[in-house]
């Protein structure tokens, strides 16, 4: 018996070394990300109360301001195609990368709605963004900006939604993956290890149908080389509320900030579903059903995404500033 014992005792270690030289290997070729990485990324850089975030601005400085907030995991960039329609028609439009995502910062910090509430806030401020502005946000970045214009609905002037989250997503908050991946420890090895896989095994990243105007104007994996990134997704996946935010777009519904949103008949991320819930928690709102539009119909569909987003921030926001 008490050799059993031993051979058992023996074998655990021999696992919990081997998933220790494992984990340590996952982030081993990782880099820093520090000024030689950001040497030869575009935009600009601010430095914030949380950490340094990269930003671009498009379009000419005496235009009425938008600003993009993008989601979980794809950086700035993946608004290229909307903000340069936008500009061409006459906006002055600033994306930028969230902290933990991008060229921005990786701090290590708990991702909540708090969190990216101040890094919005230090943006604009940071950034001299005075006066109310036109906002969008895009799936995750929807639940960001609608809780920021709920908060703050004094410096929103009009909120576009793409596919916003807060509703019905397909990650069910109660299986057993979602529930592996919240557990310290196991969560942490899983998400270190196979983290990145998962991302890149994403269908919205298979572009070998699309024409080149439709697709990423960006490589998704060049944020992944650096230290921070999956760690911040993690910590925003645990600490951030992606579904059943139905009492946050109520709190939307009671301010006056106009609402329009768009969601995908194809979109396999946020549901279709969610577009009723949408609706039922925030009635005033504008939504519509964009068919065949996936989760990132706002740049594998670019015209028609567009011709929604014009429309909309010609009526709320140039009108206002003329």
């Amino acid at each position: 018996m008490a050799r059993l014992f031993k051979v058992i005792l023996s074998l655990l270690v021999i696992i919990i070394i081997g998933a220790v030289g494992i984990y340590i290997y996952a982030g081993w070729t990782k880099l820093p990300m520090d000024e030689d990485a950001r040497a030869n990324a575009p935009g600009s850089f601010l430095e914030t109360s949380q950490g340094k975030v990269h930003y671009q601005w498009y379009g000419k400085k005496e235009a009425p301001v938008i600003v993009m907030v993008h989601g979980f995991s794809t950086p700035g960039f993946i608004y290229r195609q909307n903000a340069d329609a936008l500009a061409a028609t006459g906006f002055r439009v600033l994306t930028f990368d969230h902290l933990g995502r991008g060229w921005s910062d990786r701090p290590h910090v708990q991702y909540d709605d708090q969190f990216y509430e101040r890094e919005l806030l230090d943006v604009l401020d940071g950034l001299a963004v005075k006066g109310p502005i036109g906002l969008v946000g895009l799936s995750m970045g929807g639940v960001t900006t609608s809780y920021f214009a709920a908060r703050h609905p004094e410096r929103v002037d009009a909120l576009f939604l793409f596919v916003p989250a807060g509703f019905n997503l397909a990650t069910d908050p109660e299986s057993v993956s979602t529930k592996i991946l919240m557990t310290p420890i196991i969560g942490d090895w899983i998400w270190r290890v196979f983290g990145e896989g998962i991302l890149l095994g994403d269908d919205q990243y298979d572009e070998s149908k699309l024409e080149p105007g439709s697709r990423l104007q960006g490589d998704v994996a060049e944020q992944m080389k650096y230290e921070g990134y999956l760690q911040a997704l993690l910590s925003t996946y645990r600490n951030m509320q992606m579904y059943d935010r139905k009492e946050l777009f109520r709190k939307l519904q009671a301010t006056e900030v106009p609402v329009t949103a768009l969601f995908g008949a194809e979109d396999t991320t946020v549901l279709p579903s969610s577009q009723g819930e949408f609706d039922k928690a925030i009635p005033r709102a504008n939504s519509v059903m964009v068919e065949g539009g996936g989760h990132g119909l706002n740049y594998q569909m670019p015209e028609q995404s567009n011709a929604y987003l014009i429309s909309f921030f010609e009526t709320h926001l140039k009108k206002k500033t003329q």
